[in-house]
């Protein structure tokens, strides 16, 4: 049910993603791979952060799906969509190793601070961000590295925000809800 709901709520956000941010960016800004609002970062962040290993699949799944929706233009949709998954992961990775937790578990909220949640968060999307910036930058564009690395992690961070803002107003309801589907 868990991951059900994860793949929901992410394929949401890439449906605001491509239905309104992009055309809007298209009218304001040259085309590019990146967007300077990544709506679905954010959401993929919390995901990862409150679900660890239990999010995966329907992160992948939902890229997967998006791409085959809105014909992305992409070298190959399913690595691109790998890419877009594993990413978020390696932050994981790296703080669950140096705390010597099961590598893809969730990272713990010792209390119930929207600020503990917001540094996580903000710390797990900007590492992410780079990651996904360099990739995405190094295997699917022709552009050039400079612009296209800064679109991608601005887009993201700010993605990341707008997601926190709106998961801070609802905080107590989605993550009660999300830790009851993990235990």
């Amino acid at each position: 049910m868990l991951q059900i709901t994860l793949f929901a709520l992410l394929s949401v956000g890439l449906l605001i993603q491509y239905e309104v941010i992009f055309p809007l960016e298209s009218y304001l800004l040259p085309a590019s791979a990146a967007s300077f609002l990544y709506i679905p970062h954010g959401i993929k962040t919390v995901m990862v952060v409150l679900s660890g290993y239990r999010a995966l699949l329907p992160i992948f799944t939902a890229h997967l799906m998006a791409y085959v929706i809105w014909a992305v233009p992409t070298p190959s949709i399913a690595l691109d969509a790998l890419v877009s998954t594993l990413v978020m992961f390696i932050p994981l990775v790296i703080w669950n190793f140096n705390r010597l937790a099961p590598l893809l578990a969730p990272l713990p909220i010792a209390d119930d601070s929207k600020l503990v949640l917001f540094r996580i968060v903000l710390a797990v999307a900007f590492v992410s961000s780079l990651f996904n910036a360099l990739l995405h930058t190094l295997l699917f564009t022709n552009e050039s590295i400079g612009l296209l690395s800064f679109r991608f992690l601005v887009g993201d961070l700010l993605g990341t925000l707008l997601a926190l803002t709106l998961l801070m107003l609802s905080k107590k309801h989605l993550v009660n809800l999300i830790k009851k589907q993990v235990n």
